[in-house]
């Protein structure tokens, strides 16, 4: 038993210290044999072997198994070997459910100690069991040192690389000139030819001086040869790469003469350096940042520090070194880099720089991961070592860019983001439970989900665990959903320490732990999301927001302890919950299980609020101002203008949804681009051309929403039954009607609220898309465009309207009246509008400046203030120059009917001055249009 219990623990590479706990007569027999094997094959190891009955606390190490010669009574988490006399002879079996039995006088040991062929069998396997793992033990033991040996020669290298090229610095002399030609020989050539000769034979060159060799022949040495990337990045084609044909190495062009004022720096390229490339943190911090600089126009990679080459810092303008501990090889990447020009950045996603924060009382998943205090510190300083050597620094909050200030002048404030795909799946995951936005009565459950990926969080969800088990006794419905190992089913948080969910374990929910593409399925699976963090604690303060917007994109309310970063984001009952104290915490649980509605509401402003702080338009702005900002010295004053600019913009309030109810949804549960939202109020008589147009669209795919502001005709039935007759002509069909009539802002915003596309195409219900509207309006528009609008033709009931003579226009006399003809510039929202609502507008912008205002004392210009909005937060539009759209004119028309009247317009005209006091309008009084 001691021999196979020693292997176990050999294998167990990242335990330090536990205890061994045996029943007391067990103790007795074994003590002495299992303290020799473990102080001969495991002397650094501090493993206590303790007597059940006689251990007090100061043996309370992290147990790793109970050696009984009873059944084991409770189950634990920890993987051990099962010898005893309820298994067949013979049997071992390894398992996480149950601990270390004693065999005693099973059957299996009689068999095995006899002296039958049988037994001699097995007495000999496992004797070659444990020659090969010591063998292998030993095989990795000379494998490190192997390993160390060469960090040291690549140490001895670098030193060696660098006094050679002090010396080339100091004592740099000129090559000899090659003798003069014998005078047998004809006169050489002028210097200057039209052509080379096509087999040009090259003049004898001098021999170098001995360092100069020196130095290049070490260069060859310590230049790697390109390898395949180790990280499956997708990267933009290198156009300047060279063919595989072979071609002539050209000559160095001769040198700029120097100026009094330098060049300006050409940032082009970015290189990110991942020094944990198997980590999830990768995925957040250089693929999706990589992302974000070739959306803002640049060139991007990832490459794993291990394999970066001189071809990779070559390439590079910029490299980013995402958590990388300096070593032998990092010391040459920025030697070569500073040799380059390349300007390097130190990014990390928590204090991994400090290295007297590694202490268990600090950090306390060193205790829980099993690690040390010393191995963390380490890592620390490694990483503290290759900050040092950056020339700047950029991280996820606030907390981060202050604690790096201590070490670096210039921080980049990027946060964690998601991208489109994770955008797309928490979507389609929830739309799976039913239409967003509605309360679905399922199972009748709550599941209050703890998305946590590491064992870390101990300490975390230690102080609320008591109160989580006493909602769950008071609400029974309630389910606490939590995560284990797939293959092991080893809990990802350690549930001995946690006996309080005990009486409650039959409300927990085990879920298999999943890839990170998949985490976003999980979350629309909660209910509620909780995110708790130790307060107080620098490490913990430190934290990004990423479990709230993550459970905000899949449509789940969250309550997370109140750190910094937390405060910042969460808006304390209206996107979310803030807890600190046990009270806090069972306050905000029991209101959101009783209140779903509430509970709705919440996680639908929350997905609002997150839509564009941690969308990739929004980082691909941030990452352009940062790369803009290293190409010289107008270039980071420009940028730094901006940027200060920007953070005295004051925050965006949530859009606000009026109450509305569903009468019609269809969803094929497809993905369309475009969503066409209609708007109507007592539209009877114009609603079916306007669904017709939509119909017609040359998009295949398509969304559409109608809206329906509380109308007293029979807009609502009409709109209904001609649903009902489209279901295959749309991927979603969705009729919602506001409870009370909300004006055309609060319409809008529910149109918005309901379409699951990017992009929107806005339509009053009594106007007419042109076919190609929605393709060529899409077709129009880049990543980071906010919305694009076209041309757009009048007509009323005898057909186009004709400017007239009197118009005061460039437009000849009898040509269409046109809408929206004036190209983009937000200058020309100064002194009025020049933009219909009949636009395509992305739901992140939408969601970015807090949606269409509602009010309906200033109704009909909340396109004109949403343009604005746009425009004070530099989110550009784009003209599509092409007729796509009809708009009618008549007496009922909402502009003539409302906004154009006089008194109604001066309210208008006050209410969007006081909040864009920028405007000057240049006409305030009433013109109603011509019908």
């Amino acid at each position: 038993m001691t021999s196979w219990l020693t292997m176990i623990l050999t294998e167990e590479k990242s335990l330090s210290a536990a205890r061994i706990e045996c029943s007391p007569r067990v103790y007795a027999r074994i003590r002495h044999a299992l303290r020799a094997m473990l102080e001969t094959y495991l002397p650094d190891r501090d493993i206590r072997i303790v007597s059940e009955a006689s251990r007090n606390d100061e043996t309370a190490l992290p147990l790793l198994c109970h050696i009984t010669e009873d059944a084991p009574r409770s189950p634990s988490s920890l993987p051990v070997l099962q010898l005893g006399p309820d298994h067949p002879a013979g049997s071992i079996t390894l398992t996480p459910e149950s601990a270390l039995t004693n065999a005693g006088d099973s059957p299996f040991l009689r068999v095995l100690m006899s002296e039958t062929t049988e037994s001699l069998g097995l007495r000999r396997n496992i004797r070659l069991l444990l020659d090969d793992s010591r063998k292998t033990r030993l095989l990795i033991s000379r494998t490190q040192a192997i390993q160390q040996a060469s960090l040291e020669k690549t140490q001895t290298i670098q030193e060696l690389r660098v006094s050679l090229r002090m010396l080339a610095a100091r004592n740099a002399p000129l090559p000899p000139e090659p003798p003069p030609p014998e005078q047998t020989e004809p006169p050489a050539p002028p210097l200057v030819v039209p052509l080379p000769p096509e087999n040009p034979v090259p003049d004898p060159l001098p021999t170098p001086p001995l360092w100069f060799r020196a130095g290049r022949r070490l260069k060859r040495i310590l230049r790697p040869r390109p390898s395949l990337p180790v990280l499956p990045v997708q990267e933009e084609p290198d156009m300047e790469e060279s063919s595989p044909e072979a071609v002539p190495v050209p000559a160095p062009e001769p040198e700029p003469e120097p100026t009094s004022n330098p060049t300006p720096l050409s940032i082009r390229r970015v290189l990110f350096v991942a020094g944990e490339p198997d980590t999830p943190g990768v995925l957040y911090r250089c693929y999706r940042n990589a992302a974000a600089v070739r959306d803002a126009g640049f060139e991007a990679r990832v490459q794993a520090c291990a394999a970066v080459g001189y071809d990779d810092i070559h390439w590079a303008d910029v490299m980013v070194f995402w958590r990388v501990e300096y070593s032998g090889h990092v010391s040459t990447i920025f030697d070569l880099a500073e040799t380059e020009n390349v300007i390097t950045i130190f990014d990390a996603d928590d204090i991994v720089f400090v290295p007297h924060y590694a202490r268990v009382d600090m950090i306390d998943g060193i205790r829980s991961i099993g690690a040390t205090e010393e191995r963390i510190e380490r890592c620390f300083s490694e990483m503290r070592r290759t900050f040092l050597r950056c020339d700047q620094g950029s991280t996820t909050t606030a907390e981060l860019v202050f604690a790096m200030h201590s070490l670096r002048p210039v921080v980049h404030l990027l946060p964690n983001v998601y991208d489109m795909s994770a955008l797309q799946r928490a979507r389609m995951a929830l739309r799976m439970r039913g239409e967003p936005g509605r309360v679905n009565a399922g199972d009748g459950l709550v599941r209050i989900g703890y998305a946590t990926g590491s064992r870390t969080h101990q300490r975390d969800f230690a102080p609320i665990c008591p109160t989580i088990a006493e909602v769950l006794r008071q609400r029974p419905e309630a389910r606490l959903v939590l995560f284990r190992e797939p293959v092991t089913h080893r809990p990802v948080l350690l549930m001995e320490e946690f006996p309080s969910l005990i009486p409650v374990q039959d409300q927990i929910e085990w879920r298999d732990m999943v890839p990170l593409e998949e985490l976003q399925d999980e979350f629309a699976r909660f209910d509620i999301s909780i995110a708790p963090l130790e307060t107080g604690n620098v490490f913990c303060e430190a934290k990004s927001e990423i479990k709230f917007f993550e459970a905000a994109l899949s449509g789940a309310a969250t309550i997370a302890s109140p750190t910094g970063p937390f405060q910042r984001v969460i808006r304390h009952g209206e996107t979310g919950f803030l807890a600190d104290s046990p009270t806090d915490w069972y306050d905000a649980l029991i209101e959101l299980i009783d209140n779903p509605e509430r509970r709705v509401r919440i996680a639908r402003d929350a997905y609002h609020s997150v839509l564009w702080p941690f969308g990739p338009q929004a980082q691909a702005r941030r990452m352009k101002l940062v790369l803009t900002s290293m190409s010289g010295d107008e270039a980071a004053a420009l940028a730094g203008e901006t940027h200060l600019a920007r953070d005295r913009l004051t925050p965006a309030p949530v859009p606000v949804i009026p109450p509305s109810r569903t009468l019609f949804h269809h969803d094929a549960l497809g993905e369309a681009p475009v969503t066409v939202v209609i708007t109507s109020y007592n539209y009877e008589t114009h609603l079916l051309d306007a669904l017709e147009s939509v119909a017609t669209q040359t998009l295949p795919v398509l969304d559409l929403i109608v809206v329906d502001d509380g109308s007293s005709d029979g807009s609502v039935a009409l709109a209904r039954t001609w649903m009902e007759r489209h279901c295959d002509r749309f991927n979603r069909l969705i009729l919602r009607q506001s409870i009370a009539n909300a004006g055309l802002g609060g319409a809008r915003n529910i149109g918005m609220d309901a379409a699951e596309t990017v992009h929107v195409m806005q339509l009053d219900a009594d106007n007419i898309l042109r076919p190609e509207a929605c393709k060529t309006l899409l077709d129009s528009m880049s990543d980071s465009t906010a919305y694009a609008y076209p041309l757009i033709a009048c007509f009323n009931e005898h057909g186009p309207v004709l400017m007239d003579m009197s118009a005061d226009t460039h437009r000849q006399p009898g040509t269409p009246e046109l809408l929206g003809d004036l190209p983009f510039n937000p200058l020309s929202l100064v002194s009025g509008n020049r933009i219909d609502a009949m636009a395509m507008v992305t739901k992140w912008a939408w969601a970015a400046v807090g949606g269409y205002y509602v009010s309906r004392e200033a109704m009909g210009w909340e396109d004109f203030d949403l343009w604005c909005s746009l425009a004070e937060r530099g989110l550009h539009g784009h003209h599509v120059p092409q007729i796509l759209a009809d708009y009618r004119q008549h007496e009922t028309s909402m502009t003539n009917a409302s906004t154009e009247r006089e008194a109604h317009k001066a309210r208008v005209v006050a209410f969007v001055q006081a909040r864009h006091p920028w405007i000057r309008l240049s006409a305030e009084r009433a013109k109603p249009r011509k019908s």
